[in-house]
């Protein structure tokens, strides 16, 4: 008898006739052989709920009225929302074939005492997957059911596959590792007009490359011509792939022929990932497309490339694309990069360069048919550039390991991974709650239709965010991060939030069982049944999920196999990334399960919660007491010492040491002051000072003195809170500035094994967003590291000088590739007439469409650079590469006053440098940097701690700071510094927080550990620069852009003689590690 362990990859069913529905699970067994796997029998269902005094007359009405309907079973069910002691009365609809449940649900609700109707939209397949337990990339084992008739099933079901096994049930495997599974990338090469865009009625498929993983012949690559092969007199026999070359081309008769060749070659190698580069939006569409105008023509193609013969599914909602291929998964690399990588630009030459460090080759549109016809180098150069294309697609796949976090997210929320991939967040979210709500007997609602959602929008009551206290404006030292542990989960979790328990205001609840005790209410006026009365479904699922979290992460350490422990790692984020949804899912207004009330519930509780714990920092800790490697409070070393029998003066002694400013009980304890600067959501920033005032100085109060105090604040912080809320301590920052609520500039040093590591993060300001062009976040990022890093803003203001000055001087003939950093991307999201002001990336659009005749399609991210000339900056908007071509003049005065000065003001006025301030130093305005014969300028050289005030302006007002140098840790601080960081840092940017709006691409979590992104620092001289941003279409995500330090901004030689300083003295030469040659600013 035929049994088999396989892994699934799709599902799906197939009828025979009309009203016998089979699953197919489709997969890859242990040999790495193709499975197909049919499973009949299984029923489609849905519930009503009906008033009728009598259910009988209502399943006598159903059975006579739809000859669909094969029974109807009374049940007893909960309802979907609120506390319930008893369970009420519903009808179960069993019908012929799924398709018969969209086909008649309507009508139902019309019948007499039809109230309403509940899981009459879910999938079939779905269905099957929640109710089995099953999902996708999960291992089951399967054996033939003799009892089953395999000829019948076989017959009538279409598949292709190296195994089919026919069985009535599956039983799931506990196995993480993957089948052996295959990767095809591919890309096509159209023969535009004369350069013009390519359209499927008149521009022939001429190329089409292909990218193998594992390798397919012995061949990596295959690229298909649709022409015959070139003579040898034009073509170099060199050219052609030697036997045992990796790489291969096939020549073809014509277009036909290469249509064929394209479909049998697929399905030859049989893949179970299909990828390419915008494959969704263009290579697939495009080859559908014009298979059907060939087709007219007579041709024969076939273009059944899934595993049962079918062809592509490949539809356009709006701007999405939906793309499937039965019993294979479509995995878009385009699409994927955007959700996980913040990227300037998203064209495939940008994106393999940042993420890859490769090169893509070129071959411009107006350009395609000289070399197409060229028959020789040229031709070569295109073949070339058309394998590249799918090489560098499948590459950003599978070495950036995009597809880990999907694949696990398919093993824990029972889904499909083609459906998760399509951005499928809310989908994941409700296949958990309807599996958990069958497990509780409770009924699942159906979707809204769009009036109930329009009346959810509209609401009057708006989801409240959480608390953010004003900051403490200013510059300060040693800043503890302390950081709630997945917050909102752990408060649904503790206060038992939920659906499932949520009791209306005016409820009797006499009626319940209840007493008031037996409640929970929350700020916002929300109540709930406590957990010892009903523990909820969601607090059920979130403690699941955090436990599993745990038990992965545990594995993690454990094990010393690679793979698992990389499979391990993705499946803990996936864990992650479902635990933080649950409250986004709350209030979005296109939920099953939709509460604003339990949305609002949730983040009531978070903002009493940080005011309550800015309250217990600074009123009931205040102080912490540093002894022997121990964090203490008052009554705690009180006691330690009088165990000791040490004496003391009224207890204590308090002295000072003067050469070290260190507070002292006996000579040997560290007194640390606590204050809250900042809180936000989340997260608290705890300040630690001298009782005698000023800042420690980093000999005195160390990192991992730092981590101490902030493990001891936490601890007595989490002790006040219920279970499992907990705060932890997280981080410290050397330095931080505080400019407004969201929006600061952190030295921060993490824990790292037995060490430390540093990196400087920034949130809310202009360093990656892509309104701002490069040159921007790479002043900006240089900026941060002289003031946070280096501790010197005289060197800040003179980098900004150099930047300006260097910009007034830039020749983009002698430096084209300079123009990139003064780019400018805006996405083309609708139709030019539907934009209802003038912006500059539609005029870009319209000049190229008024030159070339090319539409710019709608989506594409369109790069721009501002020229100079008349008339308002959006007309003065052109095409970076018609400005290199036609050497037209750049607007400086624009990028200095509008890109380069504004973000850095922002920052320095924190010292209380500003355009004013500036002006009274150098007579001169800021807005005239680079101007020539510039005095030097010296910045005010007194921390703005001592005159630190609670505002969210962007302004100081009445700042008065004193020429006298500090006596604190900030000493150095705007003295030149001679040592800076051994190499330039990274940019990485993060989520602003732990969760992000519903439906915003929460899932779309950014990896925290790629090493192609960030390298692993194991020192504390190494840093990297941390970008965390609110929240933007597609910019939540990493960005791996070198940050360069002052005068890689321009290219220049390596090493610099940095000038001299306030005494005289020259400055030691200062070497810095760079990936490209650098030039000074004033070589220009």
């Amino acid at each position: 008898m035929m049994a088999m362990n396989f892994q699934i990859l799709d599902a799906d069913y197939k009828l025979i006739g009309e009203d016998e529905p089979v699953i197919r699970l489709f997969g890859r067994d242990e040999d790495g052989k193709s499975v197909c796997c049919l499973i009949p029998g299984f029923e489609p269902f849905f519930y009503i709920k009906s008033s009728a005094a009598d259910q009988n007359e209502t399943i006598k009405l159903l059975l006579e009225t739809f000859s669909q309907i094969v029974r109807v079973e009374p049940v007893e069910k909960y309802g979907p929302v609120g506390y319930q002691t008893q369970k009420s009365p519903y009808l179960k609809i069993i019908v012929k074939a799924p398709k018969n449940v969209p086909e008649i649900r309507d009508d139902v609700l019309k019948l007499p005492n039809v109230v309403s109707l509940y899981e009459s939209d879910i999938l079939f397949r779905n269905r099957f997957l929640v109710d089995l337990d099953l999902g996708g990339f999960q291992w089951v084992f399967a054996e033939e059911d003799t009892s089953l008739d395999r000829e019948h099933l076989t017959t009538e079901i279409p598949v292709k596959a190296d195994t089919i096994i026919c069985t009535k049930k599956v039983t799931l495997l506990d196995r993480i590792s993957n089948a052996s599974l295959r990767y095809l990338s591919f890309d096509i090469e159209c023969l535009p007009d004369h350069g013009s865009m390519p359209t499927p009625d008149k521009s022939p498929v001429i190329l089409a490359s292909f990218a193998f993983e594992p390798a397919w012949n012995g061949k990596k690559t295959l690229v298909l011509a649709g022409k015959p092969k070139p003579s040898s007199a034009t073509w170099l026999p060199e050219w052609d792939e030697a036997p045992e070359s990796e790489h291969e081309i096939v020549w073809l008769k014509d277009e036909n022929e290469l249509f064929e060749k394209i479909f049998s070659t697929i399905n030859d190698y049989d893949p179970d990932f299909i990828t390419g580069y915008n494959i969704s939006d263009f290579d697939i569409p495009y080859l559908l497309q014009r298979a059907d105008v060939l087709k007219k023509k007579n041709a024969r193609i076939r273009t059944g490339i899934a595993r049962d013969g079918s062809s592509i599914y490949s539809r356009k909602f709006g701007l999405t694309v939906k793309t499937e291929v039965t019993g294979r998964i479509v995995a878009d690399a385009l699409p994927l990069v955007r959700r996980n990588f913040s990227l300037k630009q998203y064209t495939l030459r940008n994106a393999a360069k940042e993420l890859l460090g490769r090169e893509k080759l070129d071959v411009a549109p107006s350009e395609m048919e000289e070399h197409w016809y060229d028959n020789g180098q040229k031709l070569h150069k295109f073949i070339d550039y058309s394998r590249r294309d799918s090489e560098l697609a499948l590459e950003l796949l599978l070495d950036l390991k995009i597809l880990d976090k999907y694949v696990a997210l398919a093993r824990i929320t029972n889904s499909v991974i083609q459906e998760i991939l399509d951005g499928g967040q809310t989908s994941m979210v409700e296949q958990v709650m309807l599996k958990e709500y069958g497990k509780r007997d409770r009924v699942m609602p159906i979707k809204p239709d769009d009036e109930v959602y329009e009346e959810r929008d509209s609401e009057d009551e708006g989801l409240k965010g959480g608390a953010v206290l004003d900051p403490v404006r200013g510059l300060h030292e040693n800043v503890i991060i302390l950081d709630y542990k997945s917050l909102y989960p752990t408060i649904m979790m503790a206060h038992n939030l939920c659906y499932t328990t949520v009791v209306d205001e005016g409820t009797d609840l006499k009626s319940l069982g209840l007493t008031d005790d037996d409640l929970d209410r929350t700020p916002s006026g929300g109540i709930f049944v406590k957990s010892r009365v009903l523990k909820g479904v969601v607090p059920s699922i979130l403690e699941d999920l955090l436990n599993r979290r745990v038990e992965t992460k545990r594995k993690m350490k454990q094990t010393k196999d690679e793979h698992e422990i990389l499979a391990l790692d993705a499946t803990q984020m996936a864990l992650k990334i479902l635990l933080n949804s649950y409250y986004g899912y709350s209030g979005y207004s296109r939920a099953r399960l939709y509460s604003m009330s339990l949305a609002n519930s949730v983040t009531s509780i978070g903002r009493e919660n940080i005011l309550n714990t800015e309250k217990i920092i600074t009123e009931d800790i205040g102080k912490i007491y540093l002894f022997e490697n121990k964090a203490w409070l008052f009554n705690e070393i009180q006691t330690e010492f009088k165990s000791r029998g040490l004496s003391t003066e009224s207890d204590f002694e308090t002295g000072t040491l003067s050469d070290l400013d260190k507070s002292v009980i006996s000579g040997s304890v560290l007194i640390v002051i606590l204050s809250v600067v900042y809180g936000d959501t989340d997260s608290v920033f705890m300040h630690c000072a001298p009782e005698s005032g000023g800042e420690f100085s980093d000999e005195i109060f160390s990192l991992d003195d730092a981590a101490l105090v902030g493990s001891k604040a936490a601890s007595i912080v989490t002790a006040s809170l219920p279970a499992p809320m907990e705060l932890e301590f997280e981080a410290v920052a050397r330095r931080a500035v505080l400019i407004a609520k969201k929006r600061y500039a952190q030295w921060l040093f993490e824990r790292s094994g037995t060490g430390w590591t540093d990196k400087i993060k920034v949130k809310g300001m202009e360093t990656v967003r892509r309104d701002w062009c490069e040159l921007t976040s790479d002043t900006m990022n240089r900026v941060l590291e002289l003031v946070l890093m280096e501790g010197n803003v005289d060197e800040a203001i003179k980098y900004v000088r150099s930047v300006t000055s260097g910009l007034r001087s830039i020749n983009l003939k002698e430096n084209p590739d300079f123009i990139n950093k003064l780019i400018l991307t805006k996405n083309y999201s609708k139709k030019t007439d539907n934009y209802k002001n003038k912006q500059p990336h539609l005029t870009v659009v319209e000049k190229i469409k008024k030159r070339t005749g090319v539409s710019t399609p709608i989506g594409t991210r369109v790069p721009f650079v501002i020229t100079s000339g008349k008339g308002l900056f959006v007309e003065r908007a052109e095409d970076p590469e018609y400005v290199l071509k036609n050497n037209v003049p750049l607007d400086v005065d624009y990028y200095i006053k509008k890109q380069i000065l504004p973000p850095v003001e922002r920052i320095l006025e924190v010292f209380g440098v500003d355009a004013g301030s500036l002006d009274k130093y150098m007579q001169k305005g800021l807005f005239d940097f680079g101007a020539p014969d510039e005095p030097e300028v010296k910045a005010k050289k007194d921390p703005i701690v001592s005159t630190q005030s609670k505002s969210s302006d962007f302004t100081i007002e009445g700042f008065k700071a004193s020429p006298s140098k500090p006596k604190s840790g900030f000493s150095d601080l705007y003295m030149n510094m001679d040592a800076g960081p051994e190499k330039s840092p990274m940019v990485k940017e993060e989520a602003a927080d732990d969760f992000v709006p519903f439906d915003s691409g929460v899932f779309e979590e950014k990896p925290k550990d790629n090493s192609k992104i960030e390298p692993d620092f194991q020192n504390e001289t190494d840093s990297h620069i941390e970008l965390e941003t609110e929240p933007e279409p597609e910019n939540n995500k990493i960005d791996n852009t070198e940050i360069p330090i002052a005068d890689e901004v321009f290219p220049k030689p390596i090493e610099q003689t940095l000038p001299k300083n306030e005494e005289g003295n020259e400055k030691k030469t200062e070497t810095r590690t760079t990936k490209k040659p650098q030039k000074s600013l004033f070589d220009f």
